[in-house]
């Protein structure tokens, strides 16, 4: 039928419209090659990042990392304040020395010296050949090298710093000026939760620095590094590093706890580079 007017009076005309099928989006070839092309370039958005993540940085400035000064009360003798305290169920002591200068040694300190009024193992030692881990200044004097830790503490005119960061200039000043330093696992670090690689439980021991305070905190229970870190954080703590935990050594004299201690200090003895921080009355026999 060539006419609209060529239908008879007996006839019908049927009249369809042609329906074009459209591919949808994934059956189209430059869906795909549009998909690769995203690909590749948040493959290489990733990869720029992780390079600017790992490259070399500057020596930390001492600036970033404030030094805590001892806490002083001049109506008191030289003490350690002890006080406990729960934080997400976990149990935990805290020991504040007050009118004591913190230093470093190595070897076992006496327990019969009067001055020393809290005394914890600090950088740990390795088990192979009995070396301390880490970088490690007494009085000046570069006795261990490396940064696997990447937490640190460092002694200089009786002030502490506590920070994170494989580079510190830190180290040379306590070099220069026959201070202290060591390294320790860090767990946190501007107030934030610092992982860190172990996974067991144990008791854990912390130096920290809460409210421009030196305070050491110890778990009452064997706890991980997560759920110990995490209980410092929301205990308030701005910056703290490992010390040795487990089945360390240590001991405190207090106004309170007259002679608190733990671990085997006789056994100690057998290693040489065995190390302990440790807080000290100024005064000759206070």
């Amino acid at each position: 039928m060539k006419h609209f007017d060529d239908i008879q009076d007996d006839e019908i005309r049927i009249i369809s419209r042609q329906v074009t099928h459209t591919k949808p989006f994934y059956r189209r070839w430059w869906f795909y090659v549009a998909i690769v092309a995203l690909a590749l370039l948040v493959a290489m958005a990733v990869m720029l990042m992780s390079r600017i993540s790992d490259s070399p940085k500057g020596p930390e400035q001492p600036a970033e990392v404030k030094p805590v000064a001892p806490t002083t009360s001049p109506s008191e003798p030289p003490a350690v304040h002890v006080c406990d305290t729960f934080i997400n169920d976990v149990p935990l002591h805290l020991y504040t020395p007050v009118n004591v200068v913190p230093e470093l040694c190595v070897g076992v300190p006496d327990t019969e010296d009067i001055s020393i009024r809290l005394a914890l193992q600090a950088a740990d030692i390795r088990a192979d050949n009995q070396e301390i881990v880490g970088a490690f200044v007494l009085k000046g004097e570069l006795l261990s090298k490396g940064s696997a830790k990447k937490g640190f503490c460092a002694i200089l005119g009786g002030k502490i710093y506590v920070g994170m960061g494989e580079r510190t200039s830190l180290l040379e000043e306590t070099i220069t000026h026959d201070g202290y330093f060591f390294r320790q696992y860090p767990l946190v670090s501007q107030g934030h939760m610092v992982e860190s690689k172990p996974k067991n439980k144990a008791v854990r021991r912390a130096l920290c620095e809460v409210d421009g305070q030196i305070v050491v905190v110890c778990s009452k229970t064997r706890e991980s590094f997560h759920d110990f870190s995490q209980a410092l954080v929301d205990l308030g703590v701005q910056n703290a590093i490992y010390l040795t935990g487990g089945y360390a050594c240590g001991f405190c004299r207090d106004i309170d706890v007259l002679d608190e201690s733990w671990g085997d200090m006789k056994q100690m003895k057998e290693y040489p580079n065995v190390n302990f921080i440790l807080w000290r009355s100024a005064v000759p026999n206070q």
